[in-house]
């Protein structure tokens, strides 16, 4: 029996673990990096240990270091969660030769799906139907070219031994080949150490369809219904579903006999996912296996009222599943939305910073999996996942309803995030319909800027205005006296703040400590303070009384509301401040994060859209294109340098 577990793994994936640990009286340990040493996985584990430096490589990869704290603290199991050692079958053997339960599948069985090209072999002779495409052996350029026009464009390069979106490539027509193989070797090299590829034909219009899978060592093999997963953007999921709004019963029977023919050809142990693509004619294709737990099981919990991670627990332990298809009704729908630390508005780029404020609203139907809390930091280091919202309903509609409304009431301030952005996609007319596909965000959402009304704006830059007025109040009491002194008394005072590049001006009179009348362009509003605590703020604004969450960083103001979603406004000083002046020809770091790759050198002639450079932030790379012809002048950074945010990377000549 196991008694305690230690979770090799960071963030949500390894509270939600200790959770169903507790639950069933079984004592936790983390592992924790220099980075997440103040993390809240760390506070919440029964026991914590420091194994390394800042980096994954340095320590939740490192096998030796997680095996010894283990022997040490006197863990009978290693839980993996999901990335990292998860789907390292070494890991697992290692494990088990070290007499530690490894909770997930066999390492013969990771080492069965670990090469897409190995799986979709195994998959032909369980007759289960795979992609049209090439996975041999030569990877030669001259190859994979021959390849590539027998299968036909588009075509689809994979990395062979990874997943998440790492090394794949669309390639729409030849001259593109070349470049997108060089690319996609090099990524699934450094995320996987492997460069193999395969290549798949590309379904432009399609949808991802996983069904969750479970086996034990008893023989017992079965699914616990699908997911909708086609709502991605770069390869990653977005937003998922229990159950899928494609498919009809028999089809659904079709594809969870095939995803179960798919874990008895490996004889499958524990908890993983048979991924398939479904195209618009109704014929699916298997795509690989996830041979662990997913980020997205909640869903299936929710619908079917299983903890997948008891039962992962109880499997590895030598106890029998009892459940199954046959047994396991599904009621009700399950959305799952993932939250995370991003700039919808600026290419998706990676978000960093310290959460300042944090709120997650207790609703009816809603379940939330986070590894926040205010206070916390996020880095470049890992993933930029931060939370997931799930919301349950009695059909699609209504947890679509509650998945909005949890959304529009959940604060997060001090950093940028994907939650408005989300709200959004809940909203878009063919994801309300269920005919979306895998390419609805690229097709509808590229160079997406969020809706914002002047109303929403002016409302939040008001909130601000307040929030600013009541902290001079407190702690500058004088100088808030003399302030509002004019010796013309139709001149108003003013407070600028900028969005999006553009500044807006309030002109504010006040009679009373808690009553105003601010004035934007032609518009006069009569505004009156109710309350306000540290984060939160009650007003009323022309007869409309609402609150706001707020939170204050240097000159960034954060505001949150239901209504109106959320803003970060740089408050404009009123008067500038002497500074270096930076010239519009240089290209800084849209984020903070390691130079992969210089692509260019002084003096090279460049085209607009062609590459300068490679970076990589939070797992993910990003090339930074010339935004217009011109020659370089200057280069100030180099290969495998850590860089912060803004900083200047080369420089073009006037």
């Amino acid at each position: 029996m196991i008694r305690k577990i230690l979770i090799a793994n960071r963030g949500e994936i390894a509270i939600r673990v200790m959770r169903t640990a507790r639950e069933m009286g079984i004592s936790t340990v983390a592992v924790y990096s220099e980075a997440d040493k103040d993390a809240l996985f760390v506070r919440t584990a029964d026991e914590a240990v420091c194994i390394g430096g800042m980096h994954a490589s340095e320590s939740y990869l490192v096998q030796d270091k997680i095996i010894t704290v283990a022997k040490n603290v006197g863990a009978d199991a290693i839980h993996p969660g999901y990335g990292f050692l998860s789907e390292n079958a070494s890991f697992s053997k290692r494990c088990a030769d070290e007499g530690i339960i490894f909770i997930g599948p066999s390492a013969g069985a990771i080492t069965a799906m670990g090469s897409k090209i190995g799986a979709k072999e195994l998959m032909k002779k369980a007759n289960v139907p795979v992609v049209p495409g090439y996975n041999g052996a030569d990877q030669s350029i001259a190859t994979l070219k021959k390849e590539a026009e027998k299968i036909g464009y588009p075509i689809l390069i994979k990395a062979s031994a990874g997943g998440g979106g790492k090394g794949m490539r669309i390639v729409n027509k030849a001259d593109e080949l070349e470049s997108s193989i060089e690319g996609a070797s090099r990524e699934a090299e450094k995320s996987f150490g492997d460069g193999s590829l395969l290549m798949e034909k590309y379904f432009p219009s399609a949808k991802h369809i996983e069904f969750q899978i479970f086996g034990d060592n008893h023989g017992n093999y079965t699914h616990f219904y699908e997911r909708e997963c086609s709502l991605q953007r770069r390869y990653q999921k977005v937003i998922e579903e229990s159950p899928s709004p494609s498919l009809n019963d028999a089809l659904r029977k079709q594809m969870g006999d095939a995803a179960v023919a798919a874990a008895k050809s490996i004889n499958y142990n524990n908890a993983g996912t048979v991924e398939f693509i479904l195209d618009k004619s109704g014929a699916f294709y298997f795509l690989e296996v996830n041979t662990r737990l997913q980020v997205e099981h909640p869903v299936t919990e929710e619908t079917t009222g299983l903890d997948l991670v008891r039962l992962q627990i109880e499997v590895a332990q030598g106890m029998p599943l009892t459940a199954s298809a046959e047994t396991v009704t599904q009621r009700g729908h399950s959305i799952e939305c993932r939250v995370c630390a991003e700039d919808p508005e600026n290419n998706f780029f990676p978000a960093t910073g310290d959460i300042l404020f944090w709120h997650e609203p207790q609703l009816h139907g809603i379940r939330y999996d986070s590894g926040v809390v205010s206070g916390s930091k996020v880095d470049v280091f890992y993933d930029s996942l931060i939370s997931k919202v799930i919301s349950k309903g009695g059909n699609r509609t209504e947890a679509i309803q509650r998945m909005v409304y949890a959304l529009d009431h959940m604060a997060i301030l001090g950093i940028t995030t994907n939650k408005d952005f989300l709200k959004e996609l809940l909203q878009n007319r063919s994801f309300v319909d269920g005919s979306f596909d895998t390419k609805l965000i690229e097709r509808e959402y590229t160079n997406y800027k969020k809706t914002v009304s002047d109303k929403a704006l002016h409302h939040s830059a008001i909130a601000a205005l307040l929030y600013e007025w009541d902290g001079r109040k407190r702690h500058e009491p004088f100088a808030h006296s003399l302030n509002g002194w004019r010796n013309i008394s139709y001149q108003p005072l003013t407070y600028q703040v900028e969005y999006g590049g553009v500044k807006l001006e309030l002109g504010y009179y006040y009679n009373t400590p808690d009553r105003f009348e601010v004035i934007i362009g032609e518009e006069k509003l009569a505004v009156q303070l109710i309350s306000i605590e540290k984060h939160k703020l009650t007003c009323v604004i022309d007869g409309h009384r609402q609150s706001f969450y707020i939170a204050r960083h240097g000159s960034d103001v954060f505001v949150q509301n239901a209504s109106h979603g959320t803003f970060r406004l740089k408050e404009v000083p009123r008067f500038t401040e002497p500074g270096l002046s930076q010239s519009k020809s240089g290209y800084v770091a849209p984020m903070p994060g390691e130079i992969i790759k210089v692509l260019v050198k002084a003096g090279d002639k460049v085209q607009s859209g062609k590459g300068l450079l490679v970076m990589s932030s939070m797992k993910m790379e990003t090339t930074i294109e010339a935004h217009s012809d011109g020659e370089v002048e200057e280069v100030f950074v180099t290969d495998k340098l850590f860089v912060e945010a803004d900083t200047v990377l080369l420089k073009m000549k006037d």
